[in-house]
């Protein structure tokens, strides 16, 4: 998404945070394949790999069918598989970004799902539904899905989450009934902290309005400063004070698994602090893709920060997910 609450960002995102449509009266079909092209990982290479298999497809959640992408990768499975969570406002495809991660992945013979959580890209919701615990269910259910539907490897199982999509890992990882299902995780810039993420909102003041007309009224028009208009329900408040930080718990949980954080020192969205801290409390691996704010090469021409978080988020999970 483009450089997420960036004040001098692209005008198409927001938190993690890019722009999402949610006003697509058509419904997905169950389920279609189209092959499409995806970007190139890496400018380094020196052969082509043979291209890996990408399906448009749509899987049952709740009371709804997600949009989705599935990448598998070109020979025999089972395959290691990563479900990739995008960020607030954000689509499953972060214009270039995770397009590029997904293939980066499967030349590493690992698969990918990554889905538009509601209100978001193809999502036929309303915004009102985007909230942690119907985000959460929806990655839970592709889990679900890719295993009945594609020859993967559940014992063999990661989860890449980028902003809003971080705090959507840290929680399932927390969370006592699916924290098992995720043998190793990839935070970009997790929007870790409720505290930090009042101040993309104009400060603790202008939440706490918020919030109060949230309560009173079910939701609460909230317009970003690219204009762009999201409607967050009185559960998206709650949700996210739940838990004002689920760092400590979730790496309590994921003792003895391996862990990757990738964030920017200088990253105007998510503050460098949060993603540091993140990776204490799990003593994960650092990679620093500074250079291009929350943005991370996804919505700009900074191919090289773009292929260190794409190859460094395969290579990881090539090794951890053996």
């Amino acid at each position: 998404m483009r450089k997420l609450f960036s004040a001098l960002g692209a005008a198409t995102m927001l938190l993690s945070f890019a722009a999402c449509s949610s006003d697509d009266p058509t419904p997905p079909p169950s389920t279609t394949t189209t092959t499409t092209a995806v970007p190139p990982a890496t400018t380094t290479t020196t052969s082509t790999p043979p291209a890996p298999i990408v399906q448009t497809v749509t899987y049952p959640s709740r009371d709804v069918e997600v949009p989705a992408t599935v990448v598998i990768p070109n020979g025999e499975g089972p395959f290691p598989f990563v479900v990739m969570a995008h960020g607030h406002g954000g689509s499953r495809e972060e214009n270039i970004g995770f397009a590029a991660i997904a293939n980066a992945l499967a030349e590493q013979g690992i698969a990918s799902i990554r889905m538009d959580f509601p209100g978001c890209g193809e999502s036929t919701e309303t915004f009102q539904h985007n909230t942690l615990t119907n985000m959460e269910a929806d990655v839970m259910a592709a889990v679900t899905y890719l295993q009945s539907a594609y020859p993967v490897d559940i014992n063999h199982a990661g989860i890449f989450g980028y902003s809003m999509g971080g705090r959507i890992a840290l929680e399932l990882i927390a969370n006592p009934s699916t924290t098992s299902t995720f043998a190793a995780a990839t935070f970009l810039a997790p929007a870790a902290s409720t505290e930090n993420m009042k101040a993309l909102f104009g400060g603790a003041e202008a939440w706490d309005t918020m919030k109060a007309e949230a309560n009173a009224n079910g939701y609460v028009t909230y317009t970003t400063i690219y204009g762009q208009s999201q409607e967050l329900s009185k559960e998206w408040f709650a949700d996210l004070e739940a838990d004002p930080d689920p760092t400590a718990a979730a790496a309590a949980a994921f003792k003895g698994r391996s862990a990757l954080v990738i964030y920017a020192d200088d990253d105007e969205a998510v503050s460098p602090s949060v993603s540091q801290a993140v990776a204490d409390a799990f003593g994960a691996t650092v990679v620093k893709a500074t250079g291009d704010g929350h943005s991370y090469g996804f919505y700009s021409d900074k191919v090289d920060v773009l292929n260190t978080v794409a190859n460094s988020t395969a290579q990881f999970f090539a090794t951890a997910l053996k």
